[in-house]
């Protein structure tokens, strides 16, 4: 990408970036005392109900935190100020508040003999507060919406409030039957990553974000998985609410070959108050897809404030540079609602890691002599790294209320995503060459531009009876085009164009949703009850590209879609569910689900799931679920359906082939006997504790997930086994080809030393220990009656069972002093296994050992100003995987020119942390 344009992009997007805020700075009103805010708080219990009425209000609130599980707090419905909200919430409790000077909220207990609400003097209130020695709850929304706590104790899932995996309201982290990650927007923040996958890799181990190159549209979106299991094992919401997936196929050899992932890069950090990620099977409670887990990605609710930021790295290298600009702003909206508002803009250089060319670019001369022009031929001709990217996000969320117990929301994505990544470089000497076009060989390039958009909107409904109505509706849409540069068609010589549009892949999703819940007593058991329906349709497009993309044998490097690629094939399922959730007692609560599917093209499933905690002692307590799940085929696997360009390792030796991919319903299908996709299934179990002393909160969880007829895209079939299959002469499929078993152990401690004053220092430790296997016996080897050899070729199971390691394990240190604060994280990306071709001996299979990487960030935030200033180093000690052994390529000898082992010093088929080495970075940000 031209510079001059970088530079011109990067400027002017800063510049409308600072004319916004003024705008919004100046626009900004102050909260008033009388002013109205829409509650809807029904949680029972001390603590939870002030979170939500903090979250609310921007109220900071101080309060006895060993009493943070009393229950008996009243609901608060409808339309109150601050003072007649927090008198409703504690009429009749054993609890009084009172405001500061300051607006602060302090509670304290009333003496015994007074049980009715009275107005605590504030200077009274004061003191107690300060006596009582044990305020350990501070719940706040501040300008960004993360849950106000100092930096050092901003990464866990501690205390914190989570509306995933539990639909009664209230729950922390460490109270649900589940495990659940709870990631804040500092902690994003923190990590020094500018995309939310990178971030949220460094911060929860049991999530992975594996980088790949040369692997065509791969490069531009990243598969990210949980569990070591797939990224279409993993369903990502929004608020609550079903995220659409990407239009993109990953058919290349890399990690989520075969499947359908969805882009976390598409919504920017800046504009999430904080990331959940359950780690647990949840079907049975929110559809397909959730075998692995969920991923909620919850977004500002900030009414008032907000924050920007400038942001700007570079590798080691030199090269990979980052800047971003991004900013954040609430207003209110009507009479206690909101509207918040985040626009980022990112741009990242591309980086290069690739080795020499060790062939012959050109052709021998006629006397058998090597070409003079090899002497100062470019060596390092490959692009062998990050692609290149810019993208332009913009978020809003709003919440409106209607009237006293009714509340309209809404909350929509956009983003544009230009991607740069290459392929494999032409010599002259191999071909196809066109001296005339490209004299001294060229190197193909993958222009690929993303397109992400989504749109919510939905009312909340609290009717007197206690029954919460939730209807909405989210459409969304994400389409990936592509475009090939310094290239040409053979076909065409000299005279073909350079360039050329070669088709777009379009998804979209239309979600209708109708939830129920009620929370009640059962006898003396706190029961929620919920329930609910949801009608979903799809729609899946492939749009050919210009002729010069797909004639002949097509543009080189990929060959565009062409009239008999193009589909448009919709898809329709209803869906209702039942979720009960009750605590028995004190210390045994239990919960079940059950969910009932029904799709327009392959029928009907039904899932459930039964989960459960209990407390030994006050700071012990056990928890587990079993749960069955389902994977629904994609609509894009069902129908996606090209002639690509992949490299494969034959005899040693890595080759090109035009490889075609065809759908199920395909006529060549049908004619070789490919079955019908069916849905994936699932059976999942997780045991673990939970063990809460003093400062220290540890959560140790086993699981073990079970999946029958998992999809997978086959290997290449040699069509000369069939008869009447056409031309083609080999090609692969969608197809149930295996099953998997999985299991693992996750690990969450943190620790907050007690330093005093005005210092914190809070310690964690996490980890994640898993390991996929294939049930050799049930891998399809069989199409049609004919015995074509596994489906499953010991590539496809690698990719499966060890492309990704085996473990992770994260360190981290968060100390703040005074203004000063500095995070060192030390992580570990455990061992993993990569092979090629045939994967039978040590020339073809390595393994890539564990690494350790340091972070190190230090943050100065300036007196009374809202600035802040960090600065950090993301590898601090440039490590890189192993060099790698296998899969070369364009390895060679030339004396007194050079001598390569080839061009592929880090694996490109799979890096779980990359390979550009360390990055350095500085990040201004003010908050207002």
């Amino acid at each position: 990408m031209n510079e001059g344009i970088r530079i011109f992009r990067r400027s002017s997007a800063l510049g409308y970036f600072l004319v916004a805020l003024m705008i919004f700075a100046l626009t900004a009103e102050v909260q008033g005392s009388d002013k109205r805010y829409f509650f809807r708080i029904r949680e029972n219990t001390l603590g939870a109900a002030l979170d939500a009425f903090a979250r609310k209000t921007k109220v900071l609130v101080l309060y006895p935190y060993e009493l943070a599980g009393t229950t008996g707090m009243n609901p608060v419905i409808g339309r109150h100020t601050v003072r007649e909200a927090y008198q409703a919430l504690l009429r009749g409790t054993k609890f009084s508040g009172g405001l500061t000077e300051n607006g602060v909220l302090t509670i304290t207990v009333l003496p015994s003999k007074k049980i009715d609400l009275m107005e605590e003097d504030v200077n009274k209130t004061q003191r107690r507060a300060a006596l009582l020695g044990g305020i350990a709850g501070i719940v706040a929304t501040i300008g960004n919406g993360a849950i106000a706590q100092d930096d050092a104790t901003d990464h866990g899932p501690i205390e914190e409030i989570v509306s995933v995996g539990t639909r009664s309201k209230g729950r922390t982290a460490i109270a649900t039957p589940v495990p659940v990650d709870v990631v804040s927007n500092r902690a994003i923040t923190g990590t020094g990553h500018t995309e939310v996958g990178r971030a949220l890799q460094t911060l929860a181990p049991s999530f992975n974000f594996s980088s790949s190159s040369v692997s065509d549209g791969t490069d531009a979106l990243r598969p990210a998985t949980l569990r070591g299991l797939g990224p279409d094992q993993t369903l990502v919401l929004v608020n609550g609410k079903r995220r659409h997936s990407s239009a993109l196929v990953n058919v290349n050899t890399s990690v989520g070959r075969g499947s359908v992932g969805t882009d976390l890069n598409a919504i920017p950090g800046a504009a999430f108050s904080r990331i959940e990620v359950l780690r647990d099977g949840a079907a049975a409670q929110y559809g397909s897809d959730a075998i692995a887990g969920v991923i909620n990605l919850v977004l500002n609710q900030s009414s008032e404030g907000g924050a920007a930021s400038v942001y700007y790295g570079q590798t080691y290298e030199g090269d990979g540079g980052v800047f971003v600009a991004n900013g954040n702003m609430g207003f209110e909206l009507g009479d206690g609602g909101f509207i918040n508002f985040t626009a980022e803009y990112r741009d990242r250089g591309n980086t290069n890691r690739a080795g020499l060319f060790g062939e012959r670019i050109f052709a021998d001369l006629e006397d058998g002599s090597i070409d003079p022009r090899e002497v100062d031929a470019e060596r390092q001709n490959f692009r062998i790294g990050d692609a290149d990217n810019e993208q332009y996000a913009f978020v809003v969320n709003a919440e409106l209320p209607i009237n006293d117990n009714a509340n309209f929301y809404f909350f929509g994505t956009y983003s544009d995503r230009q991607n740069q990544s290459a392929g494999f470089f032409r010599s002259v000497r191999r071909g196809p060459a066109v001296p005339e076009l490209y004299p001294d060989g060229f190197l193909p390039l993958i222009n690929t531009s993303i397109e992400d958009v989504s749109l919510t909107g939905g009312i909340e409904w609290a009717f007197d009876s206690g029954w919460d109505l939730d209807l909405s509706i989210n459409h969304g849409s994400n389409s990936f085009a592509f475009n090939i540069s310094n290239s040409f068609n053979p076909l065409f010589g000299a005279l073909s164009a350079t360039s050329a549009d070669a088709g777009t892949l379009g998804y979209s999703q239309t979600t209708f949703n109708s939830d129920m819940v009620k929370t009640f007593d059962l006898g003396d058991a706190e029961t929620t009850f919920a329930f609910g329906a949801e009608y979903r349709a799809e729609n899946y497009t492939i749009e050919a590209g210009e002729p010069l993309s797909f004639a002949g044998t097509g543009i080189s490097v990929f060959r565009g879609f062409d009239g008999n690629n193009e589909r448009d094939a919709d898809r329709n399922n209803v869906s209702f569910y039942v979720d009960v959730e009750s605590q028995v007692n004190d210390r045994w609560l239990v919960a079940a689900a059950a969910r009932y599917e029904d799709y327009s093209d392959f029928g009907s499933t039904l899932t459930g799931k039964f989960s459960t905690r209990f407390e030994i002692t006050d700071d012990f307590a056990f928890r587990g679920s079993i749960a069955t799940g389902f994977r629904a085929p994609s609509l894009q696997q069902a129908n996606f359906n090209s002639v690509s360009t992949q490299f494969v390792e034959v005899n040693g030796e890595t080759v090109q082939q035009e490889r075609g991919t065809f759908s199920n319903d395909s006529a060549l299908a049908q004619a070789v006997g490919v079955p019908e996709l069916k849905e994936e299934t699932s059976l999942s179990f997780s045991a673990g504790f939970v063990a809460t002393l003093d400062a220290l909160t540890l959560t140790v969880d086993f699981y073990r997930i079970e999946i029958e007829d998992r999809i997978a895209i086959s290997a290449g079939i040699p069509l000369d086994l069939f008869e009447n299959t056409g031309p083609a002469t080999s090609a692969q499929f969608f197809l149930n080809a295996a099953d998997t078993t999985t299991n693992g152990v996750d690990f969450v401690a943190t620790y907050d030393v007690d330093l005093g004053g005005d210092q914190s220092w809070r310690l964690s430790a996490a980890a994640n220990f898993t390991d996929t296997d294939i049930d050799r016996d049930s891998i399809v080897s069989a199409i049609g009656g004919v015995d074509v050899g596994p489906l499953f070729t010991p590539q496809d199971i690698a990719i499966v069972e060890s492309f990704q390691p085996k473990s992770r394990i994260n360190f981290s240190s968060n100390y703040t002093t005074g203004n000063w604060n500095i995070i060192a994280r030390l992580s570990q990306f455990g061992s993993y296994t990569v092979c090629e071709g045939s994967c039978d001996s040590t020339s073809n299979v390595q393994d890539f050992g564990a690494k350790w990487l340091t972070d190190l960030q230090v943050k100065y935030t300036f007196e009374d100003s809202g600035l802040a200033l960090a600065v950090g180093v993301n590898n601090l000690f440039d490590v890189t995987p192993d060099l790698n052994l296998i899969g070369q390529s364009r390895a060679g000898t030339i004396p007194g020119v050079v001598d390569s082992i080839g061009v592929f010093q880090f694996n490109r088929r799979s890096a779980p942390f990359g390979f550009n080495g360390g990055l350095w970075y500085a990040r201004m940000s003010y908050e207002f």
